[in-house]
């Protein structure tokens, strides 16, 4: 299980690019996002299935999500992450 804990405060994604990480099969990237059509930054969540890193794995393969770069929209992220059965 995902848990919110293990992805860091909002403070870091305004400075680091992107966080990786995984559970068990599930691999995923969360990075800080603004949409050419929007105001404000977002966070965007990759998930797909190991053994292998996102750029090793096909596209097909993986799913993504977008939510407001808030502590509730990276919540609302782990929650997305941990629905996904690989």
């Amino acid at each position: 299980m995902i848990d919110r804990d293990r992805l860091l405060s909002i403070g870091y994604y305004k400075k680091a690019p992107s966080f990786t990480g995984s559970d068990k099969n599930k691999h995923y990237k969360i990075e800080r996002f603004k949409p050419e059509d929007a105001d404000a930054d977002q966070f965007m969540a990759t998930i797909w299935p190991g053994p292998f890193s996102s750029e090793n794995t096909p596209d097909e393969k993986k799913q993504s999500r977008l939510a407001e770069f808030s502590e509730e929209g990276l919540q609302e992220l782990v929650d997305w992450m941990n629905q996904i059965e690989f």
